[in-house]
């Protein structure tokens, strides 16, 4: 640790010289990771012939109010001991492309907390550094429906949705009208950081129409949507699409099992019909047979 410390001090307070003869690279300075999956990040330092491994120095720490050392190598030898408890067990330098003077950093199964500035500090002969940008996103995939009647030909659309970062619910009826200044929309956040995005949607007196809920990331510019539908105001039953799918797969199925049934029954037919127009052929030429030897 102390070793560290003092590669720090050396770095900061020599960096100013040591820039002008040594200097990192970032191909990107701006990652953006899903949530749960994995990202490499890389910077370039010049090597000039063979890496002599014990004079290479590598820093990556996240830049947060307080500084988490991501992974740390000094003069050769890791030191894991100072890395920082939100990043272990997910964190691989790939060692193998530091030769080629490629700093490339593993993060398996990215947080929304490894959101942030990084640095990759080199040194090896000079000392240099450049900052990496990392955003993590949580796609609005899965979108809970459901529907409340009360009374009164009126009824309450509720759409529900949970990511990152903070979407916009818009709803719109089956003629494209714009109805979201009619719908509540409130966000919660849990421990997971994630926003719980709760939009309702009340109508009255509707008949054969359908809604839609559009939950829209403008920050990643995607979008993701579904559908309600109500059939009939005099069942007062609305129909969610999960519900619809779920209503109308089994008559599909019934249908095709029907159609199966009698295209068996009209081949089994068919074939009993040319079996028996078989049986019938065979016995008259043997009647013919037997007149033509008599004769």
């Amino acid at each position: 640790m102390m070793e560290k410390l003092l590669f720090l001090h050396i770095f900061l307070f020599c960096w100013r010289s040591l820039n002008a003869l040594f200097t990192v690279e970032a191909p990107k300075s701006l990652y953006t990771a899903e949530l749960g999956s994995n990202v490499t990040m890389e910077c370039i330092f010049p090597v000039n012939g063979k890496l002599k491994f014990r004079d290479l120095s590598v820093i990556w720490e996240k830049k947060d109010d307080v500084r988490k050392d991501v992974y740390v190598l000094l003069k050769g030898k890791e030191d894991s001991g100072s890395q920082h408890s939100d990043f272990q067990g997910r964190i691989k330098l790939l060692k193998e492309n530091l030769d080629l003077g490629q700093s490339l950093l593993q993060i398996s199964n990215v947080k929304l907390r490894d959101a942030g500035l990084y640095h990759c500090l080199i040194e090896y002969g000079g000392a240099d550094y450049k900052t990496i940008n990392l955003k993590v996103q949580a796609p609005y995939r899965s979108i809970t429906q459901e529907v409340i009647s009360t009374g009164d030909k009126e009824w309450k659309l509720t759409c529900q949705s949970k990511g990152f970062p903070k979407a916009e619910v818009m709803w719109q009826n089956g003629e494209c009208q714009d109805l979201t200044n009619k719908a509540n929309t409130s966000y919660e956040t849990g421990s997971d950081q994630l926003y719980r995005v709760t939009s309702t949607l009340t109508i009255k007196n509707r008949t054969r129409e359908n809604f839609r809920c559009i939950f829209w990331n403008k920050e990643t510019q995607e979008n993701t949507s579904a559908n309600l539908y109500i059939l009939d105001s005099t069942d007062d039953v609305l129909w969610t699409e999960s519900r619809l799918r779920a209503f109308v797969w089994p008559i599909l199925i019934v249908s095709v099992l029907v159609g199966s049934v009698s295209i068996t029954v009209c081949i089994r037919k068919a074939k009993a019909n040319k079996d028996c127009r078989t049986r019938m052929a065979k016995p008259s030429i043997n009647i013919t047979n037997m007149q033509i030897e008599k004769t």
